[in-house]
């Protein structure tokens, strides 16, 4: 068939000379004899900088055939967490990726069959939005050759470098996990003398155990008041919660405590309850926990009354890290009497710390107690201010991988 169409051309050249007829015989002949080349898409990678480039035309053009083709079967893109291959082919299909972008300061490194390549890539639209915007991220990816075609592997993406060429642009702050001990203790001590010999002695102790999945805490408070050597007052609480994380927001938590307070009455007082705390999400300086539990008391007076009473609790905890080192906290509690409504109680508490070495800081503290319904001869408010010294010992978590 190819020498009778090279019959016809050369029949009808306007020129008679053999010369001219038998090159152009030649020539026909060579181009027709040459095969034709078959339309391999994967062919058209030729080298690692046409596979960035097809890859890239590829998410405009959300062809899927293209991006399977270009993708190695095992593709994931590094994170935390890693994205698979199907979710990223499913993002690129279905985020603004827009029909424009510039892959610069490209650079390729070539052994054998593998290629790592690095460049700044920039689209021009928010992915999420589908408003214009100008993004631009790091890119490391490696190849590896497969017949004639290139496949990529693995891909690293992070934020263009400023170029300034400090730390910054290398590294990324990682919170510091909590500790996974924090043992704290504080000792405040008021003395007078002359015409009236009074003494206030106060200590507390609080240790916290806390791991990925729950926190453990135990504290303690003592505080005792003499006036010409008679004690006239004395408190002691003891508090024990445990709570399981069930989610990033969410804790479940049990909690038991005793507490003996003369100041107010209360020879004794048992207290068991079970809730749930929510963490909303705050600036970094600022913490949140909101919690709700129900429980049972058993309370013993020292008009010789005794109180048994289901309770339903609701509580705010707020810190805020002022600077560095000075820490501000306030704690809001109301706890409901589920059997007489006019037994409610409300207790509060804001306190201010200062750190002066890393074991050592100084706090002071003013609490309230409110009881609606006090105990025979006492007074429904209690106020407390104290200044203390707080000695520390923190003994860090691991940062997870």
């Amino acid at each position: 068939m190819q020498r009778s169409l090279v019959t016809v051309i050369i029949a009808n050249l306007p020129s008679p000379t053999v010369a001219v007829r038998t090159a152009a015989a030649a020539a026909l002949l060579l181009l027709l004899s040459t095969p034709t080349r078959a339309q391999d898409p994967l062919a058209d990678a030729a080298s690692p900088r046409t596979s960035e480039d097809a890859l890239v035309e590829a998410v405009h053009a959300r062809d899927r055939n293209r991006l399977e083709q270009l993708l190695a079967s095992d593709y994931v893109l590094r994170g935390k967490p890693d994205i698979s291959r199907k979710t990223w082919i499913d993002n690129a299909l279905t985020l603004c990726w827009g029909n424009r972008s510039d892959i610069d300061a490209f650079r390729v490194r070539e052994q054998g069959d593998l290629a790592v390549t690095s460049f700044e890539l920039t689209f021009y639209v928010d992915p999420v939005s589908c408003r214009p915007a100008v993004l631009r991220s790091l890119i490391t990816d490696v190849w590896i050759r497969r017949g004639a075609a290139w496949q990529l592997a693995m891909r690293q993406s992070g934020p263009a470098s400023s170029g300034a060429g400090d730390l910054a642009s290398q590294f990324g702050a990682v919170p510091q996990p909590p500790p996974l001990w924090d043992v704290s203790s504080d000792l405040s001590l008021t003395a007078t003398g002359g015409n009236t010999s009074t003494r206030t002695l106060g200590l507390g102790s609080v240790v916290t155990h806390q791991t990925p999945a729950a926190t453990t805490r135990v504290s303690i408070a003592f505080l005792t008041s003499d006036a010409d050597a008679v004690t006239r007052a004395r408190s002691l609480s003891m508090d024990a919660r445990h709570g399981i994380r069930i989610s990033e927001r969410f804790d479940v938590f049990g909690r038991g405590s005793f507490a003996r307070d003369r100041f107010a009455g209360i020879d004794g007082r048992v207290t068991a309850e079970a809730g749930t705390a929510y963490t909303p999400a705050l600036p970094a300086r600022h913490t949140l926990i909101t919690e709700g539990s129900l429980g049972y008391t058993l309370e013993q007076r020292v008009d010789a009354t005794e109180l048994r009473f289901a309770t339903a609790t609701g509580a705010v905890r707020h810190g805020w890290t002022i600077v560095p080192g000075t820490q501000l906290s306030d704690d809001v509690n109301f706890i409901a009497d589920l059997q007489s409504a006019a037994n409610w109680r409300g207790t509060g508490r804001l306190a201010i710390a200062v750190s002066l070495t890393q074991s050592l800081a100084l706090k002071a503290s003013q609490g309230l107690e409110y009881r609606n319904q006090p105990v025979a001869g006492f007074r429904r408010l209690d106020l407390r201010t104290v200044a203390a010294l707080v000695f520390s010992f923190k003994r860090p978590g691991r940062i997870a991988p």
